[in-house]
């Protein structure tokens, strides 16, 4: 019978890291693709090339491996949105658009898959990407209406804090994995939806037609509508 190659690493060291970043990033692709739940160690080190002996120098169980990539893919959504709030180039309809595009492929590969097995194998985990998205990105949100406000595109007489809290309380029901399934639609759907409800509702007209050419092209350059 046919052997899987193995490779032969001695107990993780600093220059062990580069292994242990393919084993977080090899799991993150199967869990995005299968699962949680179904995916199992032995294929995660078989997909590798390494035995499970191996995989258990790095992670003692597949819930470590699973917190591991949870918090690479908290790391790289809080990167983006900070990047996109944080960029001086662009107004604050460009980083809505921008900020829209970003979450939206997440969610889109969070999805139904992992978000409902993790929500029903997983709760804990699940609960930490759900308090990461109340916290980490309410600040963000914050500070980008804050922005809205100073460019005179959204109401100064806005609410900002508790129109927040708000939204993203009707994110956190309609992205439910049972809401999801429910609605037969996608996230990434979902989020569009809340975005053009919610936040144009508290732009002014002008600003509603700016946003809709942002959103068609996030990182293009967007001619002024006549007043």
């Amino acid at each position: 019978m046919k052997t899987v190659g193995v490779f032969k690493v001695s107990k993780p060291g600093r220059g062990d890291e580069a292994l242990r970043k393919r084993i977080v990033f090899e799991s993150r692709e199967l869990f995005l693709r299968r699962g949680f739940a179904p995916v199992t160690t032995g294929a995660i080190a078989e997909r590798l090339g390494i035995s499970k002996a191996t995989l258990y120098k790095y992670f003692s169980s597949k819930d470590e491996m699973l917190r591991a990539v949870v918090d690479t893919i908290k790391a790289e959504v809080l990167a983006g949105v900070e990047a996109v709030v944080a960029d001086t180039s662009t107004d604050f309809l460009g980083k809505l658009a921008r900020l829209l595009t970003h979450l939206g492929d997440w969610l889109s590969r969070l999805d139904r898959v992992l978000a409902g097995d993790l929500r029903r194998n997983a709760p804990e985990v699940w609960e930490d990407i759900e308090r990461f998205r109340r916290e980490k990105i309410l600040v963000n949100f914050t500070a980008l209406l804050e922005a809205g406000v100073a460019e005179g595109v959204v109401r100064a007489d806005l609410d900002r804090e508790l129109f927040l809290r708000m939204f993203l309380d009707l994110v956190q029901n309609f992205i439910d994995p049972d809401a999801l399934i429910e609605s037969r639609r996608s996230a990434r759907e979902v989020l569009e939806t809340l975005f053009k409800v919610v936040f144009e509702g508290i732009l002014t007209d002008r600003s509603r037609v700016r946003l809709a050419d942002r959103r068609s092209d996030p990182f293009g350059t967007v001619k002024e509508v006549p007043e």
